[in-house]
């Protein structure tokens, strides 16, 4: 019944490997994870690289653990041929036994079920599979229907989710022919890296948008992604009937990025009431769409009181939905830093003197502050100069932080002041972290 689109979708069954593009950095944890007994599940926005970095995923099986072409089914759920059972979950295991009947599989299964969100029950089939043994399971999904929350209730632990960011800064340059492995590389590219960074803050990292170099249409396509993933996913999955007023708070959320707010603040701004501007935000969040970061506080009460700060899920996509970007530079760098840090699993949050003195990013690790990050565009300017030191000073001695750091467009130094050292260093260097 499904033979058909079974072999359509597996080319490399013949020993054909995919055509990759640029290796993402997030296949090293597929490969690091592999091993175990647990269902792999790649999740975050959409259009952010996900089918692809499965079939990077098939490539490395292949090449490197010699598994047989035959013993690896990759399933793209969203197919026309397939989306007529989507509310028929015993499709799965038709499908899945039309699978088994045409290659006779022995030994591991590997099953990649690509926008498995498409079938509102597939866990059902996913962990019945799973019980019987034998079959390691790899799925993908827009995160606004494939959510670790509801993979843990779900599958009762049994998943471990692999976030899918767009492109980080390093594999942009790649992106754009650009190769650097070690400092020296970096020295001799550094025309051409700082070129990249200015085309990654103003455009963001979406893999598709990476290669058009018209700004406009880049533009035009990035707010298509905006508009279908509040449309097409938020709206439907929460019934909001009034989505123009999700859309609103959208757009107005971008104009804003790395800003303060207050549900309080936004409901008086966007004519909605707190509840549901609250709930709003929980729905951008569960879309990979925006982010919200707390003050640092050891007291639970007083960090859910404190204004919170909001960052998106990519500077091209936030400047193309947004009213202006020149004025706005500085909180898009401030947005691609947090971006990386969210990439490097820390946990985030932003910090206020006893004085009221801000700092963009306090990085906690076992309830302990470890790290104390300002960004600035720049530190020529003396009254700039001054008042980024000062916040951060302040905030080296109030947590004990004996290191602190700067992240700027370009400016370069290192700071000693009073047995202090604060590093400042260019963006486009610090997102390709320990180089």
């Amino acid at each position: 019944m499904f033979e058909q689109v079974i072999v359509d979708q597996n080319p490399h069954w013949r020993g054909q490997l995919y055509d990759e593009g640029v290796r993402r950095n997030a296949l090293g944890k597929v490969v690091e994870l592999f091993e175990l007994p647990h269902i792999l599940c790649l999740v975050g926005v959409r259009r952010a690289g996900k089918s692809t970095l499965a079939r990077q995923a098939i490539n490395h099986l292949m090449r490197h653990n010699e598994v047989d072409p035959r013993n690896i089914l990759f399933l793209n759920l969203e197919t026309p041929q397939f989306s007529r059972y989507r509310n028929d979950v015993t499709a799965l295991e038709r499908i899945f036994e039309d699978y088994l009947k045409l290659v006779a599989p022995e030994g591991l299964i590997v099953c990649f079920l690509d926008e498995v969100h498409f079938f509102p029950e597939w866990q059902v089939f996913v962990k019945d599979r799973y019980e019987r043994k034998g079959i390691k399971f790899i799925v993908t999904g827009s995160n606004s229907r494939l959510l670790s929350s509801e993979l843990i209730t779900l599958l009762s632990g049994r998943a471990l989710p692999i976030e899918v960011l767009p492109f980080s800064f390093p594999e942009l340059a790649v992106s754009r022919g650009i190769e650097v492995g070690d400092r020296a590389s970096m020295l001799r590219e550094r025309h051409h890296l700082r070129n990249a960074f200015d085309r990654y803050l103003r455009g963001g990292g979406f893999p598709e948008t990476a290669y058009i170099e018209n700004e406009a249409a880049g533009k035009e396509v990035l707010v298509m992604y905006a508009r279908n993933i509040l449309y097409q996913d938020i709206a439907p999955r929460f019934g909001i009937k009034k989505a123009q007023e999700l859309e609103n708070l959208f757009f107005y959320l971008t104009s804003n990025v790395a800003s303060l707010f207050t549900y309080n603040r936004l409901a008086s701004l966007i004519a909605l009431n707190d509840k549901t501007i609250k709930e709003y935000l929980s729905y951008f969040a569960d879309a990979y769409l925006l982010f919200a970061v707390d003050a640092h506080n050891f007291s639970v009460k007083e960090q859910i009181r404190s204004p919170k700060k909001i960052y998106a899920i990519d500077t091209g996509m936030a400047a193309a939905t947004a009213f202006s970007f020149t004025e706005n530079q500085g909180h898009y760098l401030e947005n691609l830093v947090y971006l990386e840090l969210k990439r490097r699993g820390k946990e985030i949050f932003y910090y206020r003197t006893a004085n009221g003195l801000e700092v963009d990013f306090t990085l906690r690790e076992s309830n302990r502050l470890t790290e104390l990050i300002q960004v600035a565009w720049g530190m020529k300017v003396e009254k700039t100069r001054a008042r980024e030191l000062k916040a951060l000073l302040k905030a080296m001695d109030e947590t004990h932080v004996a290191a602190g750091t700067i992240i700027t467009y370009e400016d370069e130094e290192e700071i000693r002041e009073g047995g202090r050292t604060i590093q400042v260093t260019p963006a486009y260097k610090y997102l390709f972290g320990e180089i």
